[in-house]
């Protein structure tokens, strides 16, 4: 059976920075990666695709939403044209893990594949910023994982990771919760991680109504032609805070800067800028909540 592993997460958490781990511990497995952008244009399968690892993308919506049908074939796809050993799937960071996992007990899926890991990756800083701004949506990916990974714990103060952990024991006490710093993890540790216990109970899924609150969020996706250096980046990052171009959650993408190509993250107000290895063109994608199209356009020209 082919073993698949689910690697959920809000807008940002590091959900492809924990896949790019995982990854280097499957030396003999072939291994295919199954990547849910929510925007038109794809950036976190490029950034995996860069150690040589098979990608699959599929782009401009959500699995458990307006790509459904589209899910399920590639799932199928993959079994019959690639038969891996492993399916790692990255949804977008608005999926519902629940419908996810509804959908890989499709019986014809389940002839060939079984869920290996349930995990969910949760950002430790933005952590209650979230629970409270997406609470029913947001409690849907961490109700239905069997591991909970705590990002950034590192940067994190003890009392304030103690409370998280609580949160955390009160909306899924099955799981088995992860708070060390991922990087301190060795390859068997992961692997462990991985082949731990799935819940029993697959068709007991936890389901929230979550019209309401995720309405509004959409994403932007830009092509620039412009060249940037590190100062102006800077500046608009810090612009992007303003209202005035709605609540932008997450961004991330690559930036042409003279004969040198940046690559940045953005999540929720924090962001970082690096030069970047990966030889693709610049693009970018914004999601957020109400986000003013024009504004944001405007400010990367």
């Amino acid at each position: 059976m082919i073993k698949v592993d689910i690697i959920s997460g809000f807008l940002g958490s590091g959900k492809t920075t924990l896949i790019k781990k995982l990854l280097h511990s499957f030396n003999n497995e072939k291994v295919v990666i199954i990547e849910n952008e929510f925007g038109k244009i794809g950036i976190d399968g490029e950034i995996i695709k860069k150690d040589g690892f098979e990608v699959i993308e599929l782009q401009n919506g959500c699995i458990c939403c307006s790509i459904k049908l589209n899910f399920k074939d590639t799932i199928l796809e993959i079994i019959k044209e690639l038969n891996p050993d492993r399916i790692i799937i990255e949804p977008t960071g608005i999926g519902l893990l629940s419908e996810i996992i509804a959908m890989l007990n499709d019986c014809k899926i389940k002839e060939s594949c079984v869920i290996n890991s349930l995990i969910t990756v949760v950002d430790g800083i933005n952590y209650f910023d979230y629970i409270d701004s997406f609470g029913d949506f947001f409690e849907d990916q961490i109700l239905n994982a069997s591991m909970l990974i705590i990002s950034k714990s590192q940067f994190i103060d003890d009392n304030i990771l103690n409370d998280i952990l609580n949160s955390l024991k009160n909306i899924n006490k099955r799981a088995y919760i992860v708070s060390e710093n991922w990087e301190d993890l060795s390859s068997k540790d992961i692997i462990n991680l991985l082949n731990g216990n799935v819940l029993s109970d697959l068709n007991y899924l936890h389901k929230k109504e979550i019209n309401e609150t995720m309405k509004g969020i959409t994403s932007i996706s830009i092509e620039p032609s412009d060249t940037y250096n590190i100062d102006e980046l800077e500046s608009i990052f810090e612009n992007l805070k303003s209202e005035r171009f709605g609540k932008v959650i997450r961004g991330k993408g690559f930036l042409d800067s003279n004969n040198k190509l940046l690559e940045f993250n953005y999540i929720n107000g924090h962001y970082t800028i690096n030069e970047s290895k990966i030889k693709t063109n610049p693009k970018i994608c914004i999601i957020g909540k109400n986000l003013k199209k024009d504004n944001i356009i405007n400010i990367f020209r």
